[in-house]
């Protein structure tokens, strides 16, 4: 059956954002690690490494590999569907998506799409699986329940990673040829606007609390902040030498940045938009994802092949904990208007069907559905 948990996370936000110091500890995996996704249900993280063709599974409580699959063919992208506990595998030369059972660590399925296949992204709530192809120009829609190509979106030139809201069914991806992010309209699957980031944007996150997509640009050693409500650009953020991937931890409303260029990791306040810290990670950290029920990020250095483990000097669980507890505690009192008692509400409906709902401007919502 289904079990949906319901988190609270508080964010309080008088004022500055309060100052952390991080922990950096490392993690051996593959040959040139790629990309990073997690399961939030089971505290798995899973790395494709393009270097010796496989994907290192990580416990996030040990933060140890506990199994190493073989895939072939160059393996880039990754993303895991933590209801159906499916992992979808992008190879870049072999025009295919391999798809794992999480359970049993055995390739189920390889579903062909187009011409080498990179960036991954999931709809949580319909279980759809979009796939950039950097050769031909098109985004691959995968059905998760039948595994099976649905549809194909023609963008632009060398699309590398994408993005999804399931609460505005709106599709983002990065364009790192064209230098633009195209908005796609996923009840449509056509392209509704194109938005120019660049010289070769390369990642992309979005915040669905405050609708904002973050989009990193390499040649240019900074992120764009996009207003996802009219696609326009809010503000450029300079971080470290040729920024790749990006995540965001939303228990702190924290941005991280993996700097290729100059090994480091930028730390970007998501209320003030500034980068408050620099983390030091190794030489050439690519990837990065955040698990946000630990609030845990990992971020892949491919050179030589490492994942480092980055966490502030609170215990992240135990401060995940006390958010919780504010976060109830607020809720049960009287100083809530009816507008945020009705949402809080409204949020618990939703979480039946998984999507996530903000409210007001001290309480977020977190949804993760577990299959068992």
């Amino acid at each position: 059956m289904k079990t949906t948990h319901l988190v609270i996370v508080a964010l309080f936000m008088f004022g500055t954002w309060p100052a952390f110091a991080f922990d950096v500890s490392q993690i051996n995996v593959g040959a040139n690690p790629w990309a990073i996704s997690i399961d939030p249900n089971t505290n798995r993280i899973f790395v494709t490494n393009f270097g010796n063709d496989s994907v290192s599974v990580i416990d996030g409580n040990t933060n140890t590999v506990i199994k190493q699959i073989t895939v072939n063919d160059s393996p880039t992208g990754i993303v895991v569907n933590p209801d159906s506990g499916l992992v979808y595998v992008s190879r870049l030369s072999s025009h295919a998506v391999t798809v794992i059972d999480e359970r049993t660590f055995t390739i189920t399925s390889n579903i062909t799409v187009g011409t080498q296949p990179n960036g991954l992204g999931l709809n949580p709530v319909t279980g759809y699986i979009y796939v950039t192809n950097m050769g031909d120009r098109t985004v691959s829609v995968i059905d998760g329940k039948t595994n099976s190509v649905i549809d194909t979106i023609q963008v632009q030139l060398r699309p590398t990673a994408v993005s999804v809201n399931p609460s505005t069914n709106t599709l983002y991806v990065t364009n790192s040829g064209s230098g633009t992010v195209s908005v796609i309209n996923t009840n449509t699957n056509t392209v509704s606007n194109t938005i120019p980031t660049g010289k070769g944007p390369t990642d992309v996150a979005i915040n669905l609390y405050s609708n904002t997509v973050y989009v990193t640009d390499s040649p240019t050693s900074q992120i764009f902040l996009i207003d996802a409500k009219n696609n326009t650009v809010l503000s450029k953020i300079p971080v470290g030498s040729n920024p790749d991937g990006v995540s965001i931890d939303y228990s702190k409303n924290r941005i991280f940045v993996a700097n290729s260029g100059n090994g480091t990791v930028s730390v970007i306040d998501g209320n003030t938009r500034m980068a408050t810290d620099v983390i030091p990670v190794g030489k050439h950290p690519f990837a990065i994802a955040t698990n946000p029920l630990t609030g845990m990020t990992y971020t892949a250095n491919d050179t030589p092949g490492i994942v480092y483990v980055i966490s502030d000097n609170e215990n992240s669980t135990s401060s995940l904990q006390q958010q919780l507890d504010a976060a109830k505690s607020l809720a049960e009192t009287k100083t809530l208007d009816k507008r945020q008692s009705d949402d809080i509400q409204n949020a618990i409906v939703l979480a039946e069907i998984g999507i996530p709902i903000g409210f007001g401007v001290s309480v977020s919502i977190f949804i993760f559905k577990t299959k068992k």
